[in-house]
């Protein structure tokens, strides 16, 4: 009976051993993570997206599919190493999905069109911004635009004032070119008044 007793013991800790080994630590999916594979994965599905005819609404669930699956993708980008990963890799010359940061590499935005005209919105903005050592999501208030730039303000040791421009369109019209201030207070993203002179703003755009 003792020996069965000790080979069961033994038996269950193997097991126990082998469990533990194999199952991922969060560490190795950090490593895991490629921003230019990132990017490329974007694009594709962006490009699926202008591929699908929209006309009178059709094709809206696969439509709103590859949105969701995009918004996910944005979405998972939650630590400074990934968000660091995707500045130092976009390039603007070479991929399709909008991508714009402050030149203190702290705050930006994803744009693109999402082909959901017949839901009231054509356009989709998510912006990524650091806090407290981690990276947080939100979707930006207003309408939907698609942004060209952002010019940014340090008002003091924890507050900067983001100034986003954009347009209604991928075209940068300058008759249609909207500005939008936003602060990050308190770990949330929050609309802000511009006053400040335009000298005041120090330009900051994607590579």
């Amino acid at each position: 009976m003792r020996l069965k007793t000790k080979v069961a013991f033994l038996v269950s800790c193997s097991l126990l051993i082998l469990f533990v080994s194999c199952k991922p630590s969060n560490k190795s999916d950090n490593k895991a993570f490629n921003a230019e594979e990132t990017l490329a994965e974007l694009d594709g599905l962006l490009s699926r997206l202008h591929q699908i005819d929209n006309t009178d609404c059709k094709n809206l669930d696969e439509i709103v599919t590859i949105n969701e699956s995009m918004r996910r993708i944005v979405e998972n980008v939650q630590t400074n190493e990934k968000f660091e990963g995707l500045i130092k890799s976009f390039d603007k010359t070479a991929h399709q999905i909008g991508f714009i940061f402050s030149g203190d590499k702290q705050f930006a935005v994803f744009s693109w069109q999402t082909k959901m005209d017949c839901l009231g919105n054509s356009i989709k903005n998510i912006s990524l911004y650091k806090y407290e050592d981690k990276v947080k999501s939100s979707s930006l208030y207003g309408n939907p635009m698609v942004y060209h730039r952002i010019k940014s303000n340090k008002q003091d040791k924890k507050k900067t004032l983001y100034i986003l421009e954009g347009s209604s369109s991928n075209e940068k019209d300058l008759n249609d070119i909207t500005k939008k201030g936003y602060r990050i207070t308190n770990g949330y993203l929050a609309e802000a008044r511009i006053q400040e002179p335009e000298q005041a703003y120090i330009t900051n755009a994607s590579l």
